[in-house]
């Protein structure tokens, strides 16, 4: 990965550096190709979900994700509107990708949901990654209806590039982490940053991470706080921005541990 230049992204395939982080506006189907030498992965892909049916997942993210939180969000995210064959494929094609980016004993985190669990983890093993493990990211406060389990979790399939290498920590795989709320939310699908902070610290200090959907960029703060180096992809150019200015944040405030 020698070579990253420091340019302005006003063009997809724009590169900025920002301290240990490197950001790439662009497809990440595309700079994957150039990449190499990443200790892990931790990701969280569009999930195509949001409906039973292919008419459901072929609406807006704003639209099928609605709840008090994400009404009012004008900004929706790309790739969200896969039928179930296509996102198998796409999912799959994915994680060969950064399985080859990835160095031999590099650990892979993805967020999914219950809808596209099984599909999500025949792609993580069809990708040539060892799946190990299932996280349960229990989120409290969700509205309950009678008569029906609450929808109050979503999933992050773990798994590893052969015999995974040692970590700095080893959370349980039950995690309760609040959803971003209110003013706080970036991101329609944004995650709380301690959860991310959490993921981050089964790597070993220093660790190279990627994240192919960055997103508004709570990973790349993560990984600012603990001081691991962050390679960020973003295809959507509002998105990469927010990104880039949240990172920046976190390494003016300095590392937190």
């Amino acid at each position: 990965m020698d070579g990253w230049a420091n340019v302005s992204p006003t063009t997809p395939g724009g590169v900025v550096q920002i301290g240990d982080a490197t950001l790439y506006h662009g497809d990440c189907l595309e700079i994957l190709d150039t990449l190499d030498g990443v200790d892990a992965v931790i990701t969280d892909p569009p999930y195509s979900s949001g409906g039973m049916f292919r008419a459901d997942r072929m609406l807006k993210p704003a639209a099928k994700y609605v709840n008090s939180d994400s009404q009012g969000f004008q900004q929706d995210f790309s790739g969200d509107n896969r039928d179930q064959r296509a996102f198998t494929v796409w999912a799959m094609i994915l994680f060969g990708k950064m399985y080859r980016s990835s160095k031999a004993g590099s650990s892979i985190c993805v967020f999914t949901d219950w809808r596209q669990l099984p599909a999500m983890t025949d792609a993580l093993q069809g990708g040539g990654w060892i799946w190990r493990n299932i996280v349960t990211w229990w989120k409290p406060g969700i509205r309950m209806q009678r008569g029906r389990f609450s929808s109050s979790s979503e999933y992050i399939l773990y798994g590893s590039h052969g015999q995974p290498s040692e970590g700095e920590k080893s959370p349980q795989n039950v995690l309760q982490f609040a959803p971003v709320n209110g003013d706080a939310k970036e991101h329609i699908a944004e995650k709380p940053i301690g959860l991310l902070e959490t993921l981050v610290s089964i790597t070993p200090p220093g660790a190279i991470i990627l994240d192919p959907f960055m997103g508004s960029g709570t990973t790349g703060v993560a990984c600012a706080h603990l001081g691991r180096k962050f390679v960020g992809i973003e295809i959507d150019r509002a998105y990469f921005e927010t990104a880039r200015t949240r990172i920046s944040a976190a390494y003016a405030q300095g590392h937190l541990f």
